[in-house]
């Protein structure tokens, strides 16, 4: 399995702040370069595609909720890593890797940053414009102030940023939320988790305000996201 890159090391506790920001500085010089040219929008798995109209915007923000929301989150950076992207997870060091790599993720792609929530807005701001995706999982309440510096630096800087708890304040561009999600592959006591079923409900901001819904396994039986199709309705029988 690759592996990702952990900079751990730039937000030691240990370091004084100013000393944390620059090592930051050089992190997000050093990944800058190989982002990718500025498209409108970053590529999405198929089976995500129907929950963004206006397909994963650069500039945008994106929150999701519920049971499953860092799976969902995970999806939502699989293809654009693997495109060549790159994907920052501030604040998540206990991801689970296995699980990243099998919804789609190139692992080989992903930074790894847990700042102290002091230095939380500026890890964040560094890596913005240096990588395409930055998943977030704040542990603080993120102020007012510091949610509009950051989306006009994304709206500046054309990266895209998911945050996986939903606490994201003053809504997020497009808002999805886990509204169902139920686990199959257990039986009598015994057996694997195979795959689990959810319905996602989405919402937000312009043309992502139109209310949606999509029925999905997360992950399926092969660690990928597969959409559930949709049952036609039975036909009356005429007597």
């Amino acid at each position: 399995m690759a592996s990702p890159v952990s900079l751990l090391s730039v937000v030691d506790p240990d370091e004084a702040i100013a000393d944390r920001r620059v090592r930051l500085q050089l992190v997000s010089d050093r990944v800058a370069p190989m982002a990718l040219a500025r498209e409108r929008t970053l590529p999405l798995l198929a089976e995500l595609i129907d929950l963004f109209p206006e397909g994963l915007r650069r500039g945008s923000t994106v929150s999701v909720a519920g049971s499953g929301s860092t799976a969902l989150a995970l999806a939502i950076a699989a293809a654009a890593s693997t495109t060549g992207s790159w994907v920052a997870v501030v604040g998540d060091p206990d991801l689970g890797l296995a699980a990243a790599e099998e919804v789609g993720v190139a692992l080989q792609r992903v930074l790894v940053v847990d700042p102290e929530p002091s230095s939380w807005s500026a890890a964040v701001a560094a890596l913005v414009g240096a990588v395409d995706i930055v998943l977030v999982a704040p542990r603080h309440r993120v102020r007012d102030a510091e949610a509009r510096r950051l989306s006009a630096r994304l709206r500046a800087r054309g990266s895209v940023l998911v945050c996986t708890n939903g606490r994201w304040p003053r809504g997020a561009d497009v808002q999805l939320e886990v509204v169902e999600s139920k686990w199959s592959g257990l039986g009598r006591g015994h057996g694997v988790l195979q795959s689990r079923r959810v319905t996602v409900n989405g919402g937000g901001r312009g043309a992502s305000a139109r209310p949606r819904s999509a029925d999905m396994l997360l992950p399926g039986p092969l660690g990928r996201p597969e959409l559930v199709p949709v049952e036609a309705p039975a036909l009356a029988t005429q007597g």
